[in-house]
């Protein structure tokens, strides 16, 4: 590969790496409470809330991936006692999207800088 694509690739990874970061920023701030709302009767989202509530905006930040993971893995999540049988079917879908979609857009950015780094360079 030349030089001139590798720099557009690693630049176009780049740009929408800080634009998911900064997509997960404006949503964890927007959505957060919303979210803990639909899952007040959550084990796991209560206590979060009360151990992270004094951290400012980096507890609000693993409050939200706490819960993203929660959908991600529901499974684990039920069979463990964290959530409810079917409690995470209360959540509208439009706000299950609004909450998972930027850390799955982060992470599938962050495994693609991994792999580029790794396997193009």
């Amino acid at each position: 590969m030349s030089n001139m694509a590798l720099t557009v690739i690693v630049v176009f990874l780049f740009v929408f790496t800080f634009l998911s970061l900064c997509w997960i920023l404006i949503s964890s701030y927007r959505f957060t409470e919303l979210i803990e709302g639909y899952l007040s009767r959550s084990k796991f989202v209560a206590n979060n809330r009360m151990t992270l509530s004094s951290a400012g905006f980096i507890g609000l930040l693993l409050r939200n991936c706490s819960m993203a993971m929660m959908f991600l893995i529901p499974q684990l999540c039920e069979s463990r006692g964290l959530v409810e049988k079917n409690e995470l079917a209360n959540l509208p879908v439009h706000l299950r999207r609004m909450l998972v979609a930027p850390w799955v857009a982060g992470g599938v950015m962050f495994f693609l800088t991994l792999f580029f780094w790794f396997f193009a360079i």
